[in-house]
């Protein structure tokens, strides 16, 4: 025997087999006369689950005598994996108590006769298909053995409300198969292009996904525009691209979401009716005790593209307004940074938690593997120094799936709600013992007044303007005042605007490297973050407000201490963080430009207090 193979450029692979008719092989239906050439092709690249496939099947005689075909037979192990839906020209298939499929011929092909066959298959199970078949010519059996990759899902139909309780399959103590990576895409330039990646675990056979909401969401910066989730289809093999989703649910307080799968990789609508997912049940996070083992699953980008295994216990329960005492769960495992949005279960294969890398609890995170998308810092540079994607890094901490559950029996009904982290106005009233009242009619009430090629601090009009010429760049004016605890107001008005720009109240300042400031900026998002030295760091990343839709003026008010800091406007809590690392210093204003200078920015009817 001959075998030939050759790539054709439809992504089938073809076979060619030469049958001589003196082989060994004995076939139950006598003498086949000349000699059969059979020609194979099966797909070659990987085909997705519910996907219609053939199997094409071409079969010449090249000698001066007829050559007789019986049987072409499907062995058992191949109905694994697919179903037969007919064939051109059309042709029944029989069952045997074997399980094979044995097609009946009883076909002559004249001298330099050839026959073509399309044997079409619909693909049931993802997985490395190795089924074989055969044709059965006289006294010659050729096998043909066919493999493939079928990946992912190609779904019809949306059917929510299948309840994991009833209907979880039995994935074993630790249910990999339900572990899936989700990358997220982001527009630059108007080209997709992937920017991070986090895990996330299927929780219903119909594919919603419940993963972290700084996974899925788009940032300031960057947006995005499109969800990849990858399959674990071995726990050998990097996870298989399978589909794309979008989210139902999301809370960027809790830092949760939930994704659905919506188009597979040719962009086509999914039949969900055809999607059987391997999903796990949901656990009672309630129920854990100190001491309790639990395995994390998940994909870190540090440390290679398969899946990775964590085993801890449960050390801990850290509370968090709104949230109750277990607002966190703490664990004795190393979680790396790309499980976030992972799967972390019990002894009996149930969620009950959800590793997340903003949920650090009351430890420190070690980011070790993080993407600055922009230079943060203002230091011209793009690099470590500035403020990031955590992609990788360490987690000690889950949140808890009984936290999630509303958002899940919701994604259930098809519901869709996504809350961006914002405080649901609540007002806020700054009161405190008055220390210092400016509204700036005197110039010498100690703030700077000062102009160079960077741009200019001065008194003007009754009130205090900064601004900001070059991009880029940072500008404040600051004066101390020797309390622990400092709560500000003022009235601030964009006078130059530029789009983008920053402004707001800096706090703690030991120097032109250490300091807090407490920003809103002129597209509609807050900020609290941090300088240490040459590192950047957000204790609020950049969030959207819809109380800084318009274009102001505002009342800024904040607060500084070790046990809180605050930003509101307009009466309205912005967000507040606390910082158990923050020193007392001095205090001021500040503003700042990023790619576009000419920024200014006005202060007025300023006062300080002590709580």
């Amino acid at each position: 025997m001959k075998v030939m193979r050759v790539k054709f450029k439809h992504g089938l692979l073809l076979l060619l087999v030469v049958i001589l008719a003196a082989s060994s092989c004995a076939a139950p239906n006598g003498s086949g006369g000349g000699k059969l050439q059979v020609t194979a092709k099966h797909p070659d690249m990987g085909i997705q689950q519910g996907q219609v496939f053939d199997l094409e099947l071409q079969l010449s005689n090249p000698d001066t005598i007829n050559a007789t075909v019986q049987e072409i037979r499907f062995e058992a192990n191949f109905f694994e994996w697919a179903s037969y839906e007919g064939s051109i020209p059309p042709l029944s298939m029989e069952q045997q108590a074997n399980g094979d499929g044995v097609i009946k011929l009883d076909m002559t092909i004249a001298p330099t006769g050839i026959e073509d066959f399309v044997f079409r298959f619909r693909a049931n199970k993802s997985g490395d298909v190795q089924g074989n078949w055969q044709v059965v010519s006289g006294s010659t059996i050729t096998a043909i053995e066919t493999r493939m990759k079928i990946t992912g899902t190609t779904p019809t139909g949306w059917e929510p409300g299948v309840s994991p309780e009833e209907q979880a399959p039995d994935l074993g103590a630790i249910p990999y198969q339900a572990v899936v990576q989700v990358t997220a895409f982001v527009d630059v330039d108007g080209e997709s292009v992937p920017r991070w990646t986090g895990s996330g675990t299927i929780i219903s056979p119909d594919g919603l996904i419940l993963t972290n909401n700084h996974v899925v969401s788009s940032t300031r910066y960057e947006e995005v525009v499109a969800l990849l989730v990858s399959l674990t289809v071995a726990q050998d093999q990097p996870p298989v691209d399978s589909y794309y989703a979008h989210v139902v649910q999301a809370d960027a307080l809790m830092d949760l979401a939930v994704i659905k799968p919506a188009w597979d990789m040719q962009g086509n609508p999914l039949d969900y009716s055809l999607l059987k997912l391997p999903f796990v049940p949901l656990g009672d996070s309630d129920t854990l005790d100190l001491g309790e083992s639990i395995v994390i699953l998940g994909y870190p980008v540090i440390g290679g593209g398969t899946i990775t295994l964590t085993r801890g216990e449960v050390s801990g329960f850290t509370s968090e307004e709104p949230f109750g005492n277990r607002a966190f769960i703490k664990t004795s495992g190393t979680i790396a940074g790309g499980n976030s949005g992972g799967l972390a279960v019990n002894s009996q294969g149930q969620i009950i938690g959800i590793p997340t890398q903003m949920g650090y609890g009351d430890a420190t995170l070690d980011i070790v593997d993080c993407r600055p998308v922009r230079d943060t810092n203002r230091d011209g540079y793009i690099d470590e120094n500035d403020d990031c994607v955590p992609t990788g890094g360490f987690i000690n901490a889950l949140r808890p799936i009984n936290l999630a559950k509303d958002m899940i029996e919701a994604a259930k009904r098809g519901e869709v709600a996504i809350n961006t982290g914002e405080s649901p106005n609540v007002v806020y009233q700054g009161t405190g013992e008055v220390i210092f009242e400016d509204d700036f009619s005197n110039a010498d009430s100690g703030w700077l007044n000062t102009a160079d090629a960077d741009g200019k601090r001065t008194y003007e009009n009754g009130e205090y303007s900064i601004e900001v010429i070059s991009p880029m760049y940072w500008y404040w004016s600051d004066q101390y005042f020797p309390y622990d605890a400092l709560m500000a107001e003022a009235d601030v008005r964009v006078v130059k605007s530029v789009g983008d720009a920053d402004y707001g109240f800096v706090c703690g300042m030991q120097d032109d490297k250490n300091f807090t400031a407490l920003e809103i900026s002129e597209d509609g998002y807050f900020t609290i973050w941090k300088q240490v030295g040459d590192e950047f760091s957000t204790l609020i990343d950049w969030t959207y407000s819809e109380q800084l839709a318009g274009p102001g003026p505002y009342h800024l008010a904040a607060q500084c201490s070790r046990e809180k800091l605050m930003l509101a406007v307009d009466g309205i809590l912005l967000g507040e963080v606390q910082d158990p690392d923050f020193s007392p210093g001095s205090f001021g204003m500040i503003a700042g430009t990023f790619e576009t200078g000419g920024f200014k920015v006005s202060f007025d009817n300023l006062i300080i207090m002590i709580p």
